[in-house]
């Protein structure tokens, strides 16, 4: 079972593969969707094998498979189908698509939502490295409307229109997308190598919508950056997203900075949106020795712990972490562990706040209900969800006033100069001790 922590791309398939994806965040379990209650002509097939279908007679006489709670439901199409004037509007499939997308929006819950058929095949398709699409990653948004923009991704269509970190999707292709899920947003922007997409935006601390045309072009996202850090005997690993091969991108991009004579290591998870769960416990297991990395709580009290892997090749390497507000899911797992553990100062701003366990399951109409079933917290028992992970060292850091980009410069870059303090602090206090 492979687990996700991201928030979705629009440069793959979606965060999830089955799961949770997003995450993009961004956390959910990748397993073939499995077709639950179905409704045929009409009828109700519940769990177990019951059936339930509306009746004619009076409300009283509601069908006894019907579960507690859910007689309105019956009631109401009960009454609908007979007295209804106009009864050609009457439509059973419209009907229940619309009383599922009622009942999940009255969770309030903005990583619980309907997959319509259209956009459920996204999740069928895994990360696949490459995908025409405008080069950002998305979240859905805290107040439930819309989705904003996690990361614009570096050298893509979205970070050469102006695209930033926050920003709001109004409308897509003049679509009103406030209403959409992750994946119908998804499902919208993604396409063709070199069509037109109109986004309507509402950057971050502005209440003026803006059109942004962008063209689509074949998106490559690097799960892993190796950069050496000008003037100092410190490396940068940046992590973009956590892949099956960041572990291995991780270890043999470590082992190359000390090769060539590096004393630390700065671990960047700015705009890291999360991904695969496997892969951030063997990137926490190559800084750990043993303990948790993380564990779950799910909807029915059981916990589920994940444990750090033997083997791993850097456990005393000077390290220091560097995270953001958009810092999610799966990076934010790893900066926990790393943190409960003392294994690394933490320097940047409050993450994102996603701790959520996804789930995608398949319904019989073709689409899905991508659902919460659990909570991700720290080895020593913080809550990330909502929450997030305060940083031990707070540093602000605005690319926009700074005119840098973390993600490939360091020079005048806030958070990268305490991090290199903070390494040369470690570094010192190893040669004293030596």
């Amino acid at each position: 079972m492979k687990i996700f922590l991201r928030s979705h791309p629009l440069t793959f398939s979606c965060t999830l593969t089955l799961t949770f994806l997003i995450l993009f965040g961004a956390v959910a379990c990748n397993q073939q969707p499995q077709n639950t209650d179905t409704q045929d002509g009409g009828r109700l097939i519940l769990p177990n094998g019951s059936v339930a279908t509306p009746t004619a007679q009076p409300v009283a006489d509601e069908p006894a498979a019907v579960p507690d709670g859910l007689q309105i439901v019956w009631e109401a199409y009960s009454i609908l189908v007979t007295e209804y004037l106009m009864q050609e509007k009457i439509d059973p499939d419209v009907l229940a698509e619309a009383a599922v997308i009622g009942m999940i929006d009255a969770l309030d819950d903005r990583y619980t939502s309907y997959v319509r058929p259209s956009t459920f095949k996204i999740d069928q398709q895994g990360f696949q490295g490459k995908f025409g699409g405008i080069g950002a990653q998305v979240e859905a948004a805290p107040d439930r409307k819309g989705v904003i923009i996690t990361k614009p991704l570096p050298n893509t269509p979205a970070e050469r229109a102006g695209i930033k970190a926050g920003d709001r999707i109004l409308a897509v292709d003049g679509e009103n997308a406030l209403e959409w899920s992750v994946l119908e947003a998804v499902n919208k922007i993604r396409g063709e190598k070199g069509t037109p997409v109109v986004l309507t935006i509402e950057h971050v601390g502005s209440l003026d919508a803006i059109d942004i045309t962008i063209i689509r072009d074949t998106i490559e996202e690097i799960s892993v950056r190796v950069i050496n850090v000008s003037d100092t005997s410190y490396g940068r690993i940046k992590i973009a997203q956590f892949t099956a091969e960041t572990a291995r991108e991780v270890r043999e991009g470590i082992q190359e900075l000390i090769d060539n004579g590096a004393t630390g290591v700065i671990l960047d998870l700015r705009g890291n949106p999360g991904g695969l769960l496997s892969a951030t416990v063997d990137v926490a297991s190559e800084f750990l020795t043993d303990g948790l990395v993380t564990y779950e709580i799910n909807s029915q009290g059981q916990r589920d712990d994940w444990k750090v892997k033997k083997g791993g090749k850097f456990p005393d390497i000077p390290l220091v972490t560097l995270v953001d507000n958009f810092s999610a899911s799966g990076s934010e797992v790893l900066t926990g562990a790393l943190q409960d553990h003392g294994r690394s100062v933490v320097i940047g701003t409050n993450t994102f706040g996603k701790g959520s366990v996804n789930l995608l399951r398949g319904l019989s109409n073709g689409g899905g209900v991508y659902l919460t079933i659990g909570r991700w917290y720290t080895p020593k028992g913080r809550v990330i969800e909502e929450i997030g992970i305060d940083p031990d060292v707070i540093v602000e850091y605005d690319p926009d006033t700074k005119g840098k980009n973390p993600q490939t410069i360091e020079t005048g870059d806030p958070q990268i100069e305490a991090a290199i303090e903070q390494l040369d602090f470690q570094v010192g206090s190893l040669a004293n001790t030596d």
